[in-house]
């Protein structure tokens, strides 16, 4: 064999260019059909359960936990309205953060009641909205005149709530979900203070409290839910479908969907408590009675709770309305004010409060300016990150957490068994042993590491072994190349090994150009606004070039290599970085040349989350220990090593 040529190289690397990454052309959205997941046993469902609560607060921004605000909720301004009591409510959710409502109760009444909360939905004029097909004020007024107290809520961005928007901007989503600041973070907040306040009023009965919202408002109703077992049942109405997840900010945050939550995983997790589930002709939920909800009812049969999961069938288009909450009414006569009227009470022939008795000053409020949404997005900022690196006593359990809240946040694809390896390429004679181009798959997920094996020619065993890692072009370790010198020292000292190019490098670079996957494969627009929600269902690239290492290292360890040393030069910091932290891996030589946390808004680096978990600073924190070496520290970083 003759060493190789650099004119070589490049039919080489065409060669190895031929192979597709399916990961670059495969898009989840939020139409795309799933599977309804039922869990065989009992032990299995609260496992499901678990790891749902644990999705929802993470793309929440709610782990680690935020501290809510201790102020006081202000409830104001009470008018009577045909014999229901009608108030405002204001509740400082977080610092910058506000939830605003009404409050609704009988005028006169005994002992403690009935709670409904009742987020909104997409209607333009929210909590205050009652049309043909979505009248939320009518049905909390009527919840009201039947005996409960009610708790009607601005989703963010509507009516009073107007230090937000609900539809941020592309680049304002884009920077906001780096902290874990999202629409629907916001709003599931907003949601948890929610149940905080209605359990507090001494007028409600704790063990009847319920949640109903239609649409956007459905999703909310069973992500809080979901969160707070305080609700004891709920009525998700026009939402449940195992093909349309709902598709807007406030129901997709940051990292939702990447590992395949569905909307029927999360109703799910809810059994054995009581749903009743409307669902209409006109929309995705026009074959729940097929499909979803006998599914459903296979779970609930875990608990012998079969009878607890109810639904009816209209056709109609997507609503609440008035049919629907006739409906609504019997049930909850029913089943929380012990009344058993039929399947439904009509609606009383009186017009509901206008939207002029609801808002708190009589008037449309103003919408939120650009200066008022950027003041809020950076206070929320600082809020979400607070505290990122406090770890009081015990600095270790603080690693483990931050450990596993990056394996959350990276580990997209589900773990697979083993890796495949191809070696259809010639082998090469370099000084001290041979290299072999390969590409490294994973069984069932159709990605590609292209790379090469170094052997040694005086490989005594495979106690040691090197994975280096090449920002740019595998084709850099060979003779000629900017990284060869590293690679013929291993070569040299009897270490075999690996190299690895990083997803974006030459390898891939066609493929980007003309790949399906990007941003806009999961942006609908709404009400003139495009809303973007790619983040919740697509994994980033940053956490693709991750599980490259990954997959190369334990690729390793299956063909018998023992202490690997990780090698990144400058360029591949940051993804060595975390891989390490994911293998917490004892050895590793990592260049920090140039890195700050400003790479985090570069495309191949843009990961969801990554201040929450507290960035550079926490990945070098995790890591911190005497097997792994850095250098060129940048002075940021300087008093951590």
């Amino acid at each position: 064999m003759s060493i190789i040529k650099p004119e070589e190289l490049n039919s080489l690397i065409y060669n190895v260019q031929q192979y597709l990454d399916r990961r670059l052309v495969t898009v989840n959205h939020f139409e795309f059909p799933r599977a309804e997941y039922v869990p065989a046993t009992l032990s299995e469902h609260r496992a499901r359960r678990s790891e749902v609560i644990r999705r929802l607060k993470l793309a929440a921004g709610l782990e680690p936990m935020v501290e809510f605000s201790k102020k006081e909720p202000q409830i104001t301004h009470r008018r009577i309205y045909e014999g229901v009591a009608i108030y405002d409510v204001e509740i400082e959710t977080l610092p910058g953060l506000r939830l605003t409502g009404n409050l609704f109760m009988p005028e006169k009444f005994e002992g403690k009641i009935p709670a409904i909360l009742c987020p909104h939905g997409h209607w333009e004029s929210g909590r205050v909205a009652h049309t043909y097909s979505g009248g939320v004020s009518m049905r909390c007024f009527e919840f009201a005149r039947m005996g409960c107290l009610v708790f009607a809520y601005d989703m963010v961005g509507y009516n009073e709530n107007n230090d937000i928007v609900h539809y941020l901007s592309y680049e304002d989503r884009r920077t906001s979900d780096l902290y874990g600041v999202s629409t629907f973070g916001m709003q599931t907040a907003n949601s948890m203070r929610a149940v905080d306040f209605i359990y507090s009023l001494p007028e409600t009965d704790r063990n009847r409290i319920i949640c109903t919202g239609a649409s956007g408002g459905a999703s909310q109703t069973w992500f809080i839910a979901a969160l707070d077992k305080r609700i004891k049942a709920v009525i998700p109405v026009c939402m449940l479908s195992s093909h349309f997840q709902g598709g807007c900010c406030c129901e997709e945050g940051p990292l939702l969907r990447i590992n395949g939550l569905t909307s029927f995983d999360i109703v799910a997790s809810l059994a054995p408590m009581p749903i009743l589930l409307p669902c209409v002709t006109g929309d995705w939920t026009s074959c729940n009675h097929v499909y979803e909800i006998p599914k459903l009812r296979e779970v609930y049969k875990l608990y012998n709770a079969e009878d607890k999961v109810e639904s009816f069938y209209l056709y109609d288009g997507h609503n609440y309305n008035q049919r629907t909450r006739e409906y609504v009414y019997a049930w909850i006569s029913k089943h929380f004010l012990g009344k058993d009227c039929g399947l439904t009470i009509p609606e009383e022939k009186i017009a509901p409060p206008s939207p002029e008795i609801l808002w708190f000053n009589g008037s449309k409020p103003e919408p939120a300016s650009k200066e008022r949404v950027a003041e809020t997005l950076n206070t929320l900022k600082k809020v979400y990150t607070k505290n990122v690196f406090d770890h009081g006593d015990d600095f270790e359990a603080w690693r483990e957490n931050r450990r596993e809240l990056l394996r959350e946040m990276i580990s997209s694809d589900k773990p697979t068994k083993d890796v495949v390896r191809h070696n259809n390429f010639a082998e090469w004679k370099v000084d001290g042993g041979i290299a072999n181009p390969c590409r490294l798959s994973r069984r069932e997920i159709g990605d590609a590491v292209c790379g090469d094996i170094f052997i040694s020619d005086t490989e005594k065993s495979k106690e040691e072994g090197f994975l280096f890692i090449a920002p740019d072009s595998y084709k850099d370790m060979f003779p000629e190349g900017k990284y060869y010198s590293c690679i013929r020292e291993f070569l040299q000292n009897g270490i075999s090994g690996y190299g690895i190019e990083l997803l974006g490098g030459a390898s891939t670079v066609k493929q980007f150009k003309s790949s399906i996957r990007n941003d806009e494969c999961t942006a609908v627009k709404i009400d003139h606004e495009i809303n973007w929600s790619a983040s919740a269902f697509v994994p980033s690239y940053f956490s693709m070039r991750v599980q490259d290492i990954v997959t190369a290292y334990n690729h390793m360890k299956e063909f018998g290599f023992k202490n690997i040393k990780i090698v990144a030069p400058a360029g591949s910091a940051p993804e060595a970085l975390a891989a390490c932290a994911l293998l917490n891996t004892p050895a590793a030589d990592i260049d920090l040349t140039g890195v700050s946390d400003e790479i985090w808004f570069e495309k191949l680096r843009y990961q969801p989350l990554i201040f929450k978990f507290g960035g550079i600073r926490a990945l070098l924190m995790v890591n911190k220990s005497a097997g792994v070496r850095y250098f060129n520290v940048p002075a940021e970083f300087q008093d951590i090593l």
